[in-house]
């Protein structure tokens, strides 16, 4: 086997074991108590939603809904101090993927105007206070098992 090809399966599965242990944390953390206390949203969002994420600091400012269409995008912040809208998405609701016994608001990467790489990605959101909704951004490598990355908070 090539050196490439070594590289590029040791940094594979070194990806998917950390994501193994992300996962971990994530499901046992109070952020996973208060999804699973979550509920559907109701109504669904609809409009521009504030963003936020436990962490480093990120140009990621929140999500733009269209209900109607059952479509939204992400907001950035340029370099300038603007905004930028990036990353489409699909939603729609269904049974969470981890959190099988609880109905989700699912917003799904997989389009064709993304990257490869961000097609992987699907969040599941519930309403934890009227305007307040819980995300668990989710990458599925694996059919059936979504690593559980992060967190993040919406609200209207």
């Amino acid at each position: 086997m090539s050196l490439i090809l070594k590289l590029l399966f040791w940094s594979a599965l070194a990806a998917i074991l950390f994501g193994f242990f992300r996962t971990y944390q994530m499901e046992g953390s109070d952020n996973q108590v208060a999804f699973l206390k979550g509920s559907m949203p109701n109504p669904l969002p609809d409009g521009f939603h504030m963003g936020s994420v436990s962490g480093p600091k990120v140009s990621w400012l929140g999500k733009k809904f269209e209900a109607s269409k059952q479509t939204g995008i992400n907001i950035f912040k340029n370099k300038d101090g603007g905004q930028k809208e990036k990353y489409p998405f699909k939603t729609y609701i269904g049974k969470g993927v981890r959190d099988k016994e609880i109905e989700v608001f699912k917003i799904d990467y997989d389009v064709p105007e993304n990257p490869f790489w961000l097609r992987y990605i699907l969040d599941e959101v519930v309403e934890t206070a009227p305007g307040q909704y819980l995300g668990k951004l989710q990458i599925i490598l694996i059919p059936g098992y979504p690593l559980t990355l992060t967190f993040f908070k919406l609200k209207k």
